[in-house]
């Protein structure tokens, strides 16, 4: 069998010897690897990540693209539930987001067209609650609102299709919130591209 595995590589874990060292494991193991950024807490805020910044964008396109990668695609992850406030560095900001995966998609793809580009998976669960929490179905339209045709640039879709609320529904549960959360996801991506993108379920 093959597999796929998603490994969070953060900004100041870039040691070239360690992660060829795991892209030929996961040759040898037939694992395909999902590599997704991430920055770090922050120092003075310590209860959210780091906001990214362009410069953190072109730092993992350039080591990424350094590393002898097992398969042909060269899949990438997006930071990760950017409609958090603190996985934003505290404050959830779709525009943002939408115009630095626009420019992770064009950074990456000049290093090399293999490298497949999947958005930030999203918290299904995220209420509305100003920019603490956005509601993803809101979110994603407010990307492409910021970035129209945002998501006609990327190659996959990464979904968080947990069983909420709280983390226990049945699963054949087929709500915007819970298990088939990527059914929903994907139908409102399709009407706001040209793509029908493949899904990623990146966590569940």
């Amino acid at each position: 069998p093959i597999w796929y595995a998603i490994i969070p590589i953060q900004a100041g874990d870039k040691d070239i010897v360690k992660w060829q060292q795991f892209m030929d494991s996961a040759k040898q193991q037939r694992v395909i690897p999902i590599l997704r950024l991430a920055t770090e807490g922050d120092y003075f805020i310590t209860s959210v990540w780091r906001k990214p910044k362009y410069e953190d964008v072109i730092d993992f396109a350039n080591f990424l693209d350094s590393l002898n990668w097992p398969t042909k695609n060269r899949y990438v992850v997006v930071f990760n539930e950017v409609n958090r406030g603190d996985e934003w560095g505290g404050s959830a900001n779709p525009a943002e987001y939408a115009e630095l995966l626009s420019f992770a998609v064009t950074i990456f793809k000049s290093k090399n067209q293999d490298f497949f580009i999947i958005n930030a998976g999203l918290d299904n669960a995220a209420p509305r609650e100003g920019t603490k929490y956005m509601n993803q179905y809101d979110y994603i339209q407010a990307m492409n609102e910021a970035v129209p045709g945002i998501f006609n640039q990327i190659d996959g879709w990464s979904s968080h299709s947990y069983p909420n609320p709280g983390f226990s529904q049945a699963p054949n549960a087929l709500s915007r919130m819970g298990v088939g959360s990527f059914a929903h996801e994907k139908q409102l991506v399709k009407t706001l591209s040209s793509k029908d993108l493949p899904v990623f379920i990146t966590e569940t």
